[in-house]
């Protein structure tokens, strides 16, 4: 990140005012709702692209330049494989204690094919771009001038909130938060919680199949 081109106040205004505009209209597309959040989340991208454009936003102030783009991705790899790790280990020790660590997934999978792939594209690919664009590019970057603790705090907190009051204050996605946050701070690119968020939510997805197939859950 480059302090010296962090986004100002009024892109910060004008980008979060049109994914919430963007947001609710998505609601009432008369699709199925996933095809409505991936819609609703390629026009959130579109549009805070379009808006750091209109105000001359500096791509290096929100982790975009393109120098640091290969780096952040090693970055985002070489955490998750790390994560990856201790999951392994923490699901070695349930089954040695005689647990079946699938069943603390609990994640509701879709029925059928095409419907699982989308489920995929737009949980796991798509959201994950967009969020990780709006909260850590954008709002993480605004916020990181008062200090990491401040940006950390602040842009995990409306992430959490921004899942909606229906799906509760999940310790998960607090911890999803601030891990993200800390990788872009680390990396200095967006790539870094970007692949992170996306390799994430791919492996819940997949073990929520895995427990499904094993469990008949």
């Amino acid at each position: 990140m480059d302090p010296a081109s962090r986004p100002g106040l009024r892109l910060i205004l004008a980008a979060f005012a049109a994914v919430m505009a963007l947001e609710i209209s998505a609601r009432w597309l008369p699709v199925a709702p996933v095809l409505a959040t991936g819609a609703a989340r390629i026009m959130d991208i579109a549009a805070v692209a379009g808006l750091c454009r209109i105000f001359g936003q500096n791509p290096a102030g929100i982790g975009l330049a393109r120098n640091s783009l290969l780096p952040g991705l090693a970055v985002g790899m070489i955490w998750s494989a790390g994560f990856a790790a201790v999951v392994c280990a923490a699901g070695g020790l349930l089954l040695a204690f005689g647990e079946n660590p699938l069943a603390l997934v609990h994640t509701q999978m879709p029925e059928g094919a095409p419907r699982l792939v989308l489920f995929f594209l737009v949980g796991g690919v798509i959201g994950p771009a967009a969020e990780e664009l709006v909260y850590r590019g954008l709002l993480y970057s605004f916020l990181r001038r008062w200090g990491a603790p401040l940006a950390v705090g602040g842009s995990t907190l409306l992430f959490v909130l921004s899942h909606g009051p229906g799906q509760g204050i999940s310790l998960p996605r607090i911890v999803g938060g601030m891990v993200f946050c800390l990788a872009y701070e680390r990396a200095g690119s967006l790539a870094a919680p970007v692949v992170i968020h996306i390799l994430g939510n791919t492996a819940i997805f997949a073990l929520a199949l895995a427990s499904r197939s094993v469990m008949g859950v």
